[in-house]
């Protein structure tokens, strides 16, 4: 059986959690490590603001917690040279601190016992390997990319192989994160730095880098940002593109729906029902298009906007990783 680790209970950690449960997966998880104290931890994952109670009993033991008779050992380490890895035989390590992105940051890990590392999101020197586009078997330590990647990519992948793209405009209008200020505070982006809850709150985010990367042949035609709005969870992306040959909106759709049926199945899908932000939580894809709303005017301008839950789907695409990562 394959163990994991999980460094890092934050949102994405503890909603990593609750879809190991859901996806029987829990039993493989042999630790976690925090600084919060245990209570206040148990606490968080019984009791989500977003994603309900968590109505499966836990148990404090004198080494951690225990669920559906599996007990999971809980440690507070800053230290990543100081985890009991090897001690625990750990086969993956899941980093979601969120603040250990490099390569050498994250074999530390490996260097402490464990086989493998799959980090939550995008590395400040690897590679993003992205579900579903470019997931090849993965080597020790994974890049898979953040929510927002790994909602725009499959879509930006299935256009550039049918139809090529010219240039991509992606605005990502997501709730607030816990890196925003509740209320006015100094912060280095000036936006960045008003009350989170109180305003429509633009900025740029820095994954055109990432997104080069993955699409080489899309270097210098890809500008990104993001509009941060008054809710805690859910995200639109909304991507206007220039084709490079004549297409329709409905051909358009119907080019996603077959991918969705496909290759592409559990990773993206598409609605034609009016939807709003709260019927996406708690959706497991990557990315689920709007097909009321795709557009193309003249033929080769294309608007496609496609709803994601960046907690839940992201954290699916995370269980998935540990699966080939276990293979």
């Amino acid at each position: 059986m394959t163990r994991y680790a999980i460094n890092g209970m934050g949102r994405i950690g503890r909603t990593l959690f609750r879809v190991l449960h859901q996806r029987g997966q829990l039993h493989h998880l042999i630790a976690v490590n925090d600084l919060m104290p245990k209570e206040n931890l148990i606490y968080l994952i019984k009791y989500d603001s977003i994603h309900g109670t968590f109505t499966t009993d836990i148990e404090p033991t004198p080494n951690g917690f225990l669920i559906d008779g599996h007990e999971i050992i809980y440690t507070q380490q800053p230290d990543i040279s100081k985890l009991k890895w090897q001690q625990l035989t750990i086969d993956i390590v899941i980093e979601a601190t969120g603040l250990f992105t490099h390569s050498s940051e994250m074999q530390q890990h490996v260097e402490v016992g464990a086989k493998k590392v799959l980090l939550t999101t995008y590395s400040k020197d690897l590679p993003s390997t992205i579900w579903s586009v470019n997931d090849q078997q993965p080597s020790t330590l994974v890049s898979p990319g953040d929510c927002t990647i790994n909602c725009v990519a499959p879509l930006l992948h299935i256009v550039q192989q049918a139809i090529g793209i010219e240039s991509v405009h992606i605005n990502v209008i997501q709730g607030y994160t816990t890196r925003q200020q509740l209320i006015d505070a100094p912060y280095k982006g000036l936006r960045r730095g008003r009350a989170a809850a109180h305003s429509i709150i633009p900025f740029e985010v820095n994954i055109r880098p990432v997104l080069e990367t993955i699409f080489p042949a899309l270097s210098g035609k890809i500008e990104t940002m993001s509009t941060r709005v008054p809710i805690p969870c859910g995200a639109l992306a909304d991507i206007s593109l220039v084709l490079k040959n004549n297409f329709s909106a409905d051909a358009l759709n119907e080019l996603i729906l077959h991918k969705a049926k496909a290759e592409m199945k559990n990773t993206i899908a598409i609605t034609f029902d009016p939807i709003v932000s709260s019927d996406v939580l708690s959706n497991p894809h990557s990315s689920l298009v709007d097909g009321t709303l795709t557009k193309v005017t003249n033929g080769t301008h294309a608007k496609l906007l496609a709803w994601f839950d960046n907690e839940w789907g992201y954290s699916n695409r995370l269980a998935d990783w540990l699966i080939k990562m276990s293979s």
